[in-house]
């Protein structure tokens, strides 16, 4: 029987692999077996329940261990080796954030310096080569692995687990879970044999700057997409029965950007809810707030506002807000149903907007605060400078309104004739969906079990 390694440390793997038919497909092969691994005792005792436990599915449970010394520097360095008009925005945030003009400029002049090829290739060598990490090794003689499967490259851990692979010369599997990682957070320090990406946007961003041959690289689609182009959705009438909502309205979704990112979330909720209630939107409009899934939100906030209907997914398995968390199959079958019903989204930078193109749907991105004198780190709006975004917004499929008089105006046109933008809007969508069949997971699972009936690689 053969192996294939798989992490599930952060919900947004949990929601690509696990909720999707990359798993199914895997485990479609009566000869295999899957070793999940987990961050903690609460993801175990979760997904058990879930998926059960038996001769094919095993879990790991493997805790934070933070890098050290040589490891720890490199951890560092990574950050360094990655230039992107992204990075160069962070560079400027971190220091309104923390204001050390030192290391500001010193980081500028270390990035252009050392963000080149050649610094990269002698990177990855030492990394390979000189850093040590026992973590995984006794899993890999536990079990064998045929094939590893990581969705986070960008983590320590399954940067460990891939070094641990490459060197035994197992073959290795990398996919990038998010469309911003690979322009907005740092070099991958190691490279396994395939990468998989969800569109050529991100495929060219690793050419360009992370230094990685383009036949490594593997587009297969957005695979929790794929809920979208799976039809049928639920009838209106359950679906409007489910969200408390009036059959005989319209519905505006406002998707907030979280705590963690914005101090200005609320006031624009109680701006575009004023506005609902004076008749600016036009008459028969419900607002549908869509809490993001890794956020935390004090549940007064919601009860001080109770004309809105709320959706509020997601389980979470700590008390603050990050990568611990997950979406059962019902949300995100949810989600579709809501994009799907709604007339239009109102959020700010957020990849519910291309979510929101796959069906067509025009989408308002808030281009201005209510709060005055916010912090720049709690800026809601300062995250369309990110270059993935950047991309998004040029294709004209998001409408950037920089006023309460541009959201009334673009509300009304849009309620008015929702075709309005919408061949900017599928070349959104069909360049961050690439694909859109509905079996991205397929494809992928498919490209995963190709690899178990190769060779091993040459180490």
């Amino acid at each position: 029987m053969k192996t294939i390694f798989i992490t599930i440390f952060e919900g947004v793997e949990s929601k690509n692999i696990l909720r999707t038919d990359i798993i199914k497909t895997i485990m479609k092969e009566e000869d295999v077996r899957v070793v999940l691994f987990l961050k903690n005792e609460g993801r175990y005792d979760y997904h058990k329940a879930e998926f059960g436990e038996g001769e094919r599915i095993f879990y790991e449970v493997v805790p934070v261990v933070p890098p050290r010394g040589l490891d720890a520097l490199f951890m560092h360095i990574k950050f360094i080796l990655l230039r992107t008009g992204t990075t160069k925005f962070l560079r400027t945030l971190a220091f309104d954030d923390r204001g050390s003009h030192s290391i500001y400029y010193l980081g500028r002049i270390a990035n252009r310096l050392f963000a080149r090829p050649f610094f990269i290739k002698l990177f990855r060598f030492l990394d390979l080569n000189f850093i040590g990490s026992a973590t995984f090794r006794p899993f890999f003689e536990k079990y064998k692995p045929d094939v590893v499967f990581m969705a986070n490259l960008f983590d320590e851990r399954e940067c460990a687990m891939l070094r641990e692979s490459l060197r035994r010369g197992i073959k290795t599997v990398g996919l990038i879970n998010s469309w911003d990682r690979a322009s907005a957070r740092c070099v991958l320090r190691l490279v396994p044999d395939t990468l998989i990406v969800f569109n050529d946007v991100i495929k060219k961003t690793l050419i360009a700057h992370h230094d990685i041959p383009a036949e490594k690289i593997f587009i297969g689609g957005v695979p929790h997409y794929d809920y979208h182009f799976q039809a049928p959705y639920m009838s209106r009438e359950e679906f409007y029965k489910k969200a408390h909502i009036d059959l005989t309205k319209k519905i505006i979704v406002y998707s907030p950007l979280g705590n963690q990112y914005s101090d200005d979330d609320w006031n624009m909720l109680d701006c575009i809810g004023r506005l609902n209630d004076e008749g600016k939107f036009g008459k028969n409009i419900a607002i549908l707030v869509r809490i993001p899934p890794n956020d935390y939100v004090d549940e007064r906030e919601i009860a001080k506002r109770p004309q809105f209907a709320y959706d509020y997914p997601g389980k979470r398995f700590s008390s603050k807000k990050g990568t611990d968390w997950d979406m059962t199959f019902e949300e995100l079958r949810y989600l579709s149903d809501t994009l799907y019903y709604m007339s239009l989204i109102i959020c700010y930078a957020s990849s519910i907007s291309v979510d929101a193109a796959v069906f067509d749907k025009p989408i308002i991105n808030i281009n201005f605060l209510i709060r005055k004198n916010i912090k720049l780190s709690r800026s809601p709006i300062l995250y369309y400078g990110k270059e993935h975004y950047k991309e998004a917004l040029s294709t004209g499929g998001i409408r950037l309104v920089q006023n309460v008089d541009g959201l009334i105006a673009s509300v009304n046109e849009y309620l008015n004739n929702p075709s309005v933008d919408g061949v900017a809007r599928a070349l959104l969508a069909k360049e961050q969906c690439f694909f859109q069949d509905g079996k991205s997971g397929e494809r992928i699972g498919k490209h995963i079990v190709e690899l178990l009936q190769q060779k091993a690689r040459f180490v």
